[in-house]
């Protein structure tokens, strides 16, 4: 909020909130800015129970073997050692006004005046959902990663429900024209990158 007042962005103005996905780092600040704002959600339909209970384990899942290697695994136990997380949020409550995501869509954007479309890119999570906008800049949430090189991560996010799920969201993402990837944790990356690590995990 600090943020946007700083840019001269008014609460008022922010008519919509898309959630890539239900992980509290992503959708735990949507319950109080939905308030704020009285925006219109959007979010993919599988989202939707968990926003309503407000948490990030989803009880469907099996949690086995989600971390993506054993460094990852290490980092995230002493992580936890020092930091206190619940994984829970303030519930977001779906309101008839807002808008479900079943599959891919190409009319919610442009009804909204953004010149793109919504791409379902599961793997990460079920619900994941990504922007792939008209000039090739596509928003993906945690479908991709750019930070803790160390742990040899390659763009992969550091844990997944489904990773085939993973690499076939990339590939969507490089068959339906993505030339920047906007990742929610690191910096922005060139699709190429995406496409390189596809070709070795594919030689595998």
């Amino acid at each position: 909020m600090k943020k946007l007042k700083k840019i001269g962005i008014e609460l008022s103005e922010i008519k919509y909130l898309l959630l890539t996905h239900y992980h509290d780092d992503h959708a735990g600040f949507g319950a109080q800015l939905i308030k704020e704002t009285e925006a219109r959600l959007i979010a993919h339909k599988n989202a939707v129970p968990l926003l309503e209970k407000g948490i990030s384990i989803n009880p469907f899942v099996d949690k086995k073997g989600r971390n993506l290697n054993f460094c990852v695994k290490m980092l995230n136990y002493f992580h936890s050692m020092f930091i206190s997380r619940t994984f829970t949020y303030p519930p977001i409550k779906i309101k008839n006004t807002d808008i479900v995501i079943e599959s891919d869509d190409d009319e919610v954007l442009k009804e909204i005046d953004i010149e793109g479309k919504i791409l379902h890119t599961p793997g990460h999570t079920s619900d994941s959902i990504s922007v792939l906008l008209s000039d090739g800049s596509a928003i993906v949430g945690d479908a991709a990663v750019n930070f803790l090189n160390i742990c040899h991560i390659k763009y992969r996010p550091i844990y997944a429900e489904n990773y085939e799920d993973v690499f076939k969201s990339w590939d969507k993402l490089i068959r339906y024209g993505a030339k920047i990837i906007y990742p929610a944790h690191g910096n922005p990356f060139n699709v190429e990158k995406l496409e390189l690590q596809l070709e070795k995990i594919t030689k595998k």
